[in-house]
């Protein structure tokens, strides 16, 4: 193998092996509640999360069961979710760009309400 084929592999190799979010094109990351959480209904229920929107990115929207519930402007912080009715909640953080729409990005758990 000669050097221009071996540095492409070797090039190849490196992209295929670092993921996506190391070149900064953006995450989503909820750090509480944890997935597979249980919550107590009576209970103050906080999201933390934290987003990078990257450079296709400009916000984040939260997302309870599939529906838009906020808009999350700041790049790292909490959210108080309303009251929380029982059974098995999918809780979503998505990045989207200036129009709104999701590109790709972002973290769903589930959690089980009590």
């Amino acid at each position: 193998m000669n050097q221009k084929h071996f540095l492409a592999t070797l090039a190849l190799g490196f992209f295929l092996a670092v993921p996506a979010t190391s070149f900064g094109q953006g995450k989503a990351l909820i750090i509480s509640p944890t997935d597979g959480a249980t919550l107590d209904p009576l209970d103050e229920i906080r999201l933390s999360y934290e987003v990078n929107p990257g450079p296709r990115g400009d916000h984040a929207h939260l997302y309870i069961d599939g529906k838009e519930v906020a808009i999350l402007r700041k790049r790292k912080g909490d959210y108080l979710l309303e009251t929380l009715s029982s059974g098995k909640r999918s809780l979503c953080v998505k990045v989207v760009n200036k129009a709104h729409v999701p590109i790709g990005i972002g973290q769903c758990i589930q959690v089980t309400v009590k």
